[in-house]
């Protein structure tokens, strides 16, 4: 299980798109990737992208979420029991999908029990020296009218930081499709987390990069633990009265955190010593929301012309209970040793309530001209209120309230049979970034903001079933970061541009390839930049980020392949100021698998090796705290279809 962590949210767990229920031993990302922009499969990623972070902005923050096309306000992660993929939608992938996002879209499909019984175990040892066991089954009540699915997994996961941690997680579906056009599917889940040790955070008290720690051992506090509860349920369903296409998702989404801490390292000087060490204690803490989408399309065919026109409604009830941290101070420190204290005796405070409500009407219309192109234009009217209340009653939060009116258009052009050029604007009312662990005003969610992305490109077909795509993107949105007293707040504008490639496909028998690349110029604007007080350059930020992906069925050798990937970034700013960098940085890893039978059940075993050479760097967060690459890593999976 993959678990990605924002401030206010627990993602876990996002796997490809699939008709059916997947089966674990047909897995393999490279080969059901059709381009670089992002795909996992399983404890497999590839592509430049990923669901936390799209032309250098995160789409889940964002709020631009699907499950099966419909708007999902995700306030917790979603296990791969339910989910059977993810893929991205930017550049020409959101081409004819209804109302895109400035930030990209992360879309999620629900598993589909077929007309098989099928049991799918796996067991898994590492990396890190985890361990954890998967077990899937479907159970068709009647054909492919009628059926379940369900799973559970029990995780020991270990962190590139060597923390350890047990998750639970299970869910369960049902699908009812009397015919085709006609499909309910029902679904919940829970994860529970429990003893995750969090890690250590360290900010140096110069232009300086920390020493060069231990990776193989835990250097955090053996208190500072997460404990939470996950919940999603709802149900997506479609059907086709009248020659109209309707389709409906009606989602609730949980977390529930018992305890938190994160142990951050302030004013670590160049030999390791830490000035300060401190604790954030936080707990009691729930992120929730139901969220919908009803949405209605009609089709009119013209010869090899089809126009749909699409009304939508979206509606979101989120509120969150978060604030109230105490602050353990530890005292001086050293980073890279163990220096485990006793915990202390603290009394969490009361908390902060914040809720927001939203309904959003949409009109769009798609017109697709058989080898001419197609175009779609959306206009979306939203009413959004946020509403805060502190725990102080003299504390008085002005609510917020926004109505704006969103537009969208994007086309595409067929040159030939081979070649498409495709453009587009959008323009959204995103959610801002919460304020991370180590503000003064952590966990506060500021307002939405409004975004706008321009972006075109060229897809190429340069070979039987490779596609190449080369596109443009400008995307300007609000920024927000730590200012000199460490609250989080907007600082400026933000302005990405950039350049992406995506090649992907089978370019020799045998042989698959994913490569993607991205060249990004970001670039803040505003007072604080105007000030002097920060650089240019957000935190965090590249110019070029790599990712080239391989798969090599050996010849001879039936259900046997090699695998390896390159993943190399250009250097990385490393302090508002834009004065530290971050050094360029390549990655190699290597794997094989193997798929065979045993009497009449498929098998697979996997073997992958990370960052081979054993590569030391650190990464940074976007408020500007250090923390170390993971090591070279072993994972070994054995999985079975049944």
């Amino acid at each position: 299980m993959k678990k990605y962590t924002s401030t206010a949210v627990c993602t876990l767990a996002l796997t490809l798109a699939s008709p059916v229920l997947a089966q674990r031993t047909d897995d393999n990302v490279v080969t059901q990737s059709d381009d670089a922009f992002g795909k996992t499969v399983g404890d497999e990623q590839i592509g430049i992208y990923n669901p936390g972070d799209v032309r250098g902005f995160s789409p889940i923050d964002a709020g631009n979420v699907r499950i099966e096309g419909l708007f999902f306000d995700q306030q917790s992660g979603l296990t791969d029991r339910l989910i059977d993929g993810s893929s991205i939608r930017v550049g020409i992938s959101a081409q004819g999908y209804p109302f895109p996002a400035p930030t990209g879209i992360v879309d999620y499909s629900l598993r589909r029990p077929g007309a098989k019984s099928l049991v799918s175990v796996a067991l898994n040892y590492g990396p890190f020296g985890g361990r954890s066991g998967e077990f899937d089954a479907q159970l068709p009540l009647d054909g492919e009218r009628l059926g379940i699915a369900a799973g559970a997994g029990y995780f020991q996961e270990v962190a590139p930081f060597h923390n350890s941690s047990d998750v639970y997680a299970v869910g369960a579906l049902g699908r009812y499709k009397p015919r085709d056009g006609v499909e309910i599917i029902p679904f919940w889940s829970l994860i529970d987390i429990k003893d995750e040790e969090s890690q250590s955070l360290i900010f140096t008290n110069g232009t300086f990069l920390p020493k060069r720690i231990r990776r193989d051992i835990f250097l955090g506090q053996k208190f500072s633990d997460f404990g939470g509860t996950v919940y999603n349920y709802g149900v997506a369903a479609k059907a086709d009265p009248f020659g109209l296409d309707v389709r409906l998702g009606v989602f609730r989404s949980a977390l529930e955190i018992r305890e938190d801490h994160i142990d951050l390292l302030f004013d670590t000087d160049r030999a390791g010593r830490v000035g300060s060490r401190q604790v954030v204690v936080d707990g009691d803490n729930k992120f929730a929301s139901i969220s919908g989408e009803l949405r209605i399309a009609k089709t009119l065919k013209d010869g090899p012309r089809r126009h749909t026109f699409i009304v939508s409604l979206r509606a979101r009830d989120q509120a969150r209970r978060f604030g109230g941290a105490a602050i353990a101070d530890l005292g001086v420190s050293q980073i890279g040793v163990q220096d485990f204290r006793d915990e202390p005796a603290l009394v969490i405070g009361p908390k902060t309530r914040d809720g927001v409500q939203q309904v959003t009407a949409g009109i769009g219309y798609q017109g697709r001209w058989a080898k001419v192109g197609e175009l779609s234009i959306g206009i979306q009217k939203t009413d959004y209120r946020k509403e805060t209340i502190d725990p102080d009653p003299s504390v008085i939060f002005p609510v917020t309230k926004s109505k704006p009116l969103l537009l969208s258009a994007n086309a595409a052009a067929y040159l030939s049979d081979k070649i498409a050029v495709y453009g587009g604007y959008t323009r959204g009312l995103e959610e801002s970034p919460v304020a991370p662990f180590e503000a003064v005003n952590r966990n506060e969610a500021p307002p939405a903001i409004r975004t706008e992305q321009k972006d075109a490109g060229i897809r190429a077909k340069i070979g039987k079933g490779v596609t190449a795509v080369i596109g443009l993107f400008d995307v300007s949105k609000p920024y927000f970061n730590l200012d000199a007293t460490l609250r989080f707040r907007q600082l400026g504008m933000v302005r990405n541009r950039g350049i992406e490639f995506s090649l992907a496909g089978e370019v020799a028998p045998g042989l698959s390839l994913v490569v993607g690349n991205v060249l990004l110029d970001a670039e803040v604007s505003g007072e604080e930049v105007d000030r002097g007080l920060i650089g240019k350059k957000p935190v965090g930020t590249f110019v070029r980020n790599t990712n080239i992906n391989m798969d090599y069925q050996v010849p001879g050798v039936g259900g046997f392949s090699l695998n390896a990937a390159f993943i190399a970034s250009s250097d990385r700013t490393s302090n508002a100021a834009n004065t530290l960098v971050i050094p360029a940085r390549a990655i190699v890893n290597l794997g094989a698998r193997y798929k065979f039978k045993i009497d009449k059940t498929s098998a697979l075993v996997r073997f992958n090796v990370s960052n081979i050479t054993n590569r030391f760097g650190y990464n940074v967060t976007r408020s500007g705290a250090f923390i170390p690459n993971g090591s070279r890593r072993y994972a070994l999976t054995l999985a079975a279809d049944i």
